[in-house]
């Protein structure tokens, strides 16, 4: 019923612009206890997932919270986990708007947005700050204008800020609205990407704080088109330092 009311005048600004305007709107009756927050899932929803206890298995997925601005906001709505991102190590505008279109037809939307972010230390700075301790996913990406040759830095230097303050971390490779992002999930690339990433600056590197050992790493890849390619992806779990 609400949504109802509400939707002639979100359809009346421009779609980007409705998405900053409703998360303004949730995180302002957050603050004032407006509406009450979900009730906690029943027990017999809870899902053990790669060494996590998720109260319940529907989640926000990355892409909505891209700085971690509306945490808490977002954590009274009773999803059993929240990812945040993509977050990339500098900040970035993304792709000229209009970035994002209606589909009301489909009841959905294009985006075309290219991992616009305040960069990764606003981000660890908004996590830093929620009252959330549920379980929290980062998600990371590399700047637009780094060349893929030194893909690996960008995003060791996400993890390295991200690792201690997330429940998991996914390395995004999948976004189409970063050029030639997409050519990282070529087996090789990926293997050389996971290999530096995971194996030599995480649980090998003196300089990522200790949390325990094992957070969960996932790798986010877009759909392959042949089987050849999906063989390729699979071998990355036999990756030392990798694969569990």
């Amino acid at each position: 019923m609400i949504y109802s009311l509400v939707r002639p005048l979100l359809f009346a600004v421009e779609a980007e612009r409705a998405h900053h305007l409703t998360l303004e709107a949730l995180d302002f009756l957050a603050r004032v206890g407006l509406p009450p927050a979900a009730r906690p899932a029943p027990a017999a929803c809870a899902r053990d997932v790669m060494g996590l206890r998720f109260p319940n298995p529907v989640g926000l997925a990355a892409g909505l919270d891209k700085n971690g601005d509306y945490i808490d906001a977002l954590a009274r709505l009773g999803f059993g986990f929240i990812e945040i991102g993509t977050v990339t190590p500098r900040p970035q505008p993304g792709n000229p708007r209009p970035r994002l279109f209606r589909l009301p037809a489909a009841n959905g939307v294009i985006n075309r947005l290219g991992f616009n972010n305040g960069g990764v230390d606003r981000l660890v700075d908004n996590v830093r700050r929620a009252a959330y301790r549920g379980v929290l996913g980062i998600n990371i990406g590399k700047n637009a204008d780094t060349p893929l040759e030194r893909a690996a830095d960008d995003y060791v230097a996400c993890l390295r800020k991200v690792y201690p303050h997330a429940s998991y971390v996914t390395v995004n490779i999948s976004s189409p609205n970063t050029r030639d992002l997409r050519q990282l999930q070529q087996a090789g690339d990926a293997r050389n990407l996971l290999r530096v990433e995971v194996g030599r600056n995480l649980h090998r590197d003196r300089d990522v704080p200790a949390v325990g050992v094992g957070e969960p790493v996932l790798l986010r890849c877009y759909r392959p088109q042949q089987a050849v390619e999906f063989a390729g992806l699979l071998q990355l779990a036999q990756v030392p330092g990798v694969g569990r």
